[in-house]
C-alpha cells in the first residue's frame, strides 16, 4: 500500500518516506541518513504539527552541548548541528509543497541557527610541501604521489580525482572531464606540465579503467600515516585544494578563471558568460621560462642550499629538503657531501641553462630533523 504523509504521522516514519524519496536521489545520501539518526532519537515521536520552535531550540542545544564521538574533548561542531537544521526544514518544506499539508507552518525558519566558524584556511608551507611530496615519492604506493600532485596541481577534490577514468584524459587537449562533480555539474579540467607528466610518465596509461585504485578509507588512512610520520599537524587532504585554488591566483589567472578549472558555484554567473574552453587555460598554468637575453649569468646565481646529514651504519646520507628528488651518499662525511656538491651544481646549471627558476633556499631553523642521528649544513654548489 502506498504511504502517504499525514500531519498526524510520526517524524520517524516521516523521515524514513523522506529518506526513500528525497534522499536517495542526492549524492549525499549517507550523510543525510546519519544526519537523521539524532533527529529520530529526540523528535522522532512527534508529528510535524506537534513540533514547535521550542522544540527544535530544545534539539539544537541538547546536540550543541553534545560530545564529539571521535574527541570526546570536543563537542559537536556548530555546522554539524546547522545541516541537521537544514535537512529539518527541508522535510517541513516537502510537506508543505509536495506532500499537501498547506496549513502547516516551520518551525525552523523561526530559530536563531548555530553560528559556524569560519572556513579552514590552512596551507602548507614551502618546506611542509616538499617534505610531503618527498614521503609520497618514496611511499611504496606509488599512486599516492601522483594523487597529491594532481591535488596540488588542479584543485580537484578527492573524490574527483579518485574517480578520474583513462577514458576521460585527453592527451591532445591536455585535459581530463569530470561526467560527475559534487555540485553535479560536469567539468574539464585544465593539466599542468606537471600534472600531465604524473599521468602520463609516472603511472601507466591505459585505454580504459579507473586511473587510481585507492579507496577512500584507504587513502585517508595511507595520508594520516604519512602526516604522523612526517609530524606534520593539522593539516588535511582537503586543504590541498586551497593551496592548489591560491596557487592558481598567484600564477596570474582570474576568479573566473580558477572558478572553471576548481568548479566552485560562487561564480556560476559569471562562468555563464565567460563561456572559457578548458584547454585554453593551458597555457597559463605554467610560468613562461626566462628569455636567453634576460637570463642571468650562471656564476652570479649559485646560492648555497641547507642539507640534512644523516649517519647509519650503512654510510653517510645528505638530502636537500629544498628539491624532491636529490641526495648523495657516501662512505663518509667527506665523500658524500663531494657527491652532494656536484650533484647540487648539475641541478642548478640546467635549471638556469632551462630558464626555470630556482627554489629558495629554507631557512636552516625550519629544517626537519629526522632522527637524533642527523644534522643540518648548507652546501654551496661551487
Amino acid at each position: 500500500m502506498l504511504f502517504i504523509p499525514k500531519p498526524e504521522t510520526e517524524l520517524q516514519k516521516i523521515l524514513e518516506y523522506y529518506v526513500e524519496t528525497v534522499s536517495i536521489r542526492k549524492k549525499s545520501y549517507k550523510s543525510e541518513v546519519y544526519r537523521i539518526r539524532p533527529l529520530v532519537d529526540v523528535l522522532g515521536e512527534l508529528s510535524l504539527y506537534d513540533i514547535t520552535p521550542q522544540h527544535v531550540v530544545v534539539y539544537r542545544d541538547k546536540r550543541l552541548s553534545t560530545p564529539n564521538p571521535r574527541d570526546a574533548s570536543k563537542m559537536l561542531a556548530p555546522a554539524t548541528i546547522k545541516h541537521e537544521l537544514m535537512l529539518l526544514s527541508h522535510v517541513f518544506t516537502m510537506a508543505i509543497t509536495e506532500w499537501g499539508m498547506e496549513g502547516l507552518a516551520n518551525p525552523v525558519e523561526k530559530i536563531r541557527k548555530p553560528r559556524t566558524p569560519p572556513g579552514r584556511t590552512r596551507r602548507m608551507t614551502p618546506a611542509e610541501e616538499r617534505r610531503l611530496l618527498k614521503a609520497a615519492l618514496k611511499h611504496p604506493n606509488p599512486e599516492l604521489y601522483a594523487i597529491i600532485v594532481l591535488a596540488l596541481e588542479t584543485s580537484m577534490r578527492q573524490g574527483e580525482i579518485l574517480g578520474l577514468r583513462w577514458e576521460n584524459v585527453s592527451w591532445r587537449k591536455r585535459t581530463v572531464f569530470l561526467p560527475d562533480t559534487k555540485n553535479g555539474d560536469p567539468r574539464e579540467v585544465p593539466l599542468s606540465i606537471k600534472a600531465h607528466g604524473i599521468l602520463k610518465t609516472h603511472l601507466t596509461p591505459r585505454a580504459e579503467g579507473k586511473v587510481f585504485h585507492y579507496t577512500s578509507n584507504g587513502l585517508k588512512s595511507s595520508w594520516r600515516y604519512m602526516l604522523q610520520s612526517l609530524e606534520i599537524e593539522d593539516l588535511h587532504f582537503h586543504d590541498l585544494r586551497h593551496c592548489a585554488i591560491s596557487s592558481l591566483l598567484e600564477r596570474g589567472l582570474n576568479t573566473i578563471e580558477v572558478a572553471t578549472i576548481s568548479g566552485h558555484r560562487t561564480m556560476s554567473m559569471l562562468k555563464r558568460y565567460a563561456h572559457l574552453s578548458a584547454h585554453l587555460l593551458v597555457k597559463k598554468l605554467d610560468p613562461k621560462p626566462i628569455p636567453k637575453k634576460e637570463r642571468p649569468l650562471l656564476r652570479e646565481h649559485f646560492p648555497s642550499y641547507p642539507v640534512v646529514i644523516s649517519e647509519g651504519n650503512s654510510g653517510v646520507e645528505v638530502d636537500f629538503p629544498d628539491f624532491l628528488d636529490l641526495a648523495a651518499t657516501g662512505p663518509s662525511i667527506s665523500d658524500a657531501i663531494e657527491g652532494a656538491r656536484v650533484r647540487l651544481l648539475k641541478r642548478v646549471v640546467n635549471l638556469l641553462c632551462d630558464g626555470g627558476a630556482l627554489p629558495s633556499p629554507s631557512p636552516v631553523g625550519s629544517i626537519y630533523l629526522p632522527n637524533g642521528n642527523s644534522r643540518v649544513e648548507v652546501i654551496s654548489p661551487i
